[in-house]
């Protein structure tokens, strides 16, 4: 790909990019014609809360002005198989620490006495996409070269996980190159993929197979389970894979898409409640704990709380994770 001229729009312009020519992450040729035609989706912005003030803002605090909410006692619950924690994680099929966070979260659902939600949302770059196909995403010039260059990579090997940047992006944005992209979102009717995975996220979150969809689909984005580029290929197998059945899956999508939709706008809100915004966002009694790199403290709240070991796992099976906490607060 020749990047002179750059004809591109600055980054900041309210100009839109040429998004049936942009060539943002190779796509193998013929991965979109595996996209079914699907019904348009709802508006999937999010704006800030205008009432019902989240859980970070009651429970603020700064050390002067009290917090209008107390923070929440320890459970006292006997925490049993049949009584278990409830923990809900909102999750992107286009982020990487969602991806990178996975494992450490079906394990604990596994060995654990505690149900861990996976609730899948469209990412923050499409949920604040506003004029010029800006976001608040696209405003943090470092994002991407750093976190998705750089650190995801990085957290990968230290986590002993299978990691590759996503080829094609499950979103598409004007991103590189590196100081010279503008930074912009496709608008979503522009957009090939997200709005796909993220309804069928939705099938599998009303099947009760979120965490089983998310286990057979994200490898293929993230873990180079499918050869550079050919992801969305291999969708289909997946999502059959765990029991559900792809075609009249999709075939009811297009029928009655505000049921699928319903799903990921409820999830939306719910993740708007605990005053966050990004993913992975781990979400236990209301107070969040965001990104991969807070699972630790997240394992630690649950131990105060009772958490206990199952006896015998449960489905979804995986190994151990290298770096799973050993105790509350280890490592």
């Amino acid at each position: 790909m020749s990047l002179e001229p750059d004809t591109r729009p600055p980054e900041g312009s309210t100009e839109e990019p040429d998004w049936d020519n942009l060539d943002s992450s190779y796509e193998a040729p013929g991965a979109r014609d595996v996209v079914p035609d699907l019904p348009p989706v709802p508006d999937v912005t999010t704006p800030p809360p205008s009432e019902n003030p989240p859980w970070v803002w009651t429970h603020y605090d700064d050390g002067y002005h009290k917090p209008q909410k107390k923070f929440p006692a320890p459970l006292r619950d006997v925490v049993v198989e049949e009584h278990p924690l409830e923990v809900d994680v909102f999750y992107s099929m286009r982020s990487p620490y969602s991806y990178l966070s996975l494992f450490r979260l079906a394990y604990l659902h596994s060995n654990y006495n505690v149900n861990v939600n996976i609730k899948v949302i469209f990412p923050i770059a499409a949920r604040t996409r506003h004029k010029g196909g800006q976001s608040s995403l696209t405003g943090r010039w470092y994002y991407f070269p750093y976190s998705g260059g750089l650190d995801a990579h990085r957290v990968g090997k230290y986590e002993g996980i299978p990691f590759r940047m996503w080829n094609p992006d499950p979103i598409l944005q004007d991103i590189y190159p590196p100081g010279k992209s503008s930074g912009a979102v496709a608008p979503m009717e522009k957009q090939p993929y997200i709005a796909w995975l993220v309804r069928l996220a939705a099938a599998a979150q009303l099947e009760g197979k979120t965490m089983e969809y998310c286990l057979a689909v994200s490898p293929l984005i993230f873990g180079a389970r499918a050869e550079l580029g050919e992801w969305p290929f291999h969708v289909e197998a997946a999502v059959n894979s765990i029991g559900m059945n792809y075609a009249e899956v999709i075939k009811d999508i297009q029928a009655n898409p505000q049921k699928y939709d319903d799903v990921w706008a409820q999830n939306a809100t719910e993740l708007q409640a605990t005053g966050q915004g990004g993913v992975p966002t781990m979400s236990f009694n209301g107070e969040p704990f965001f990104g991969e790199d807070r699972f630790n403290h997240f394992f630690w709240r649950l131990n105060q709380n009772g958490l206990t070991a199952r006896k015998v796992p449960r489905e979804p099976f995986v190994a151990r994770p290298l770096r799973f906490p050993s105790s509350a607060g280890g490592v």
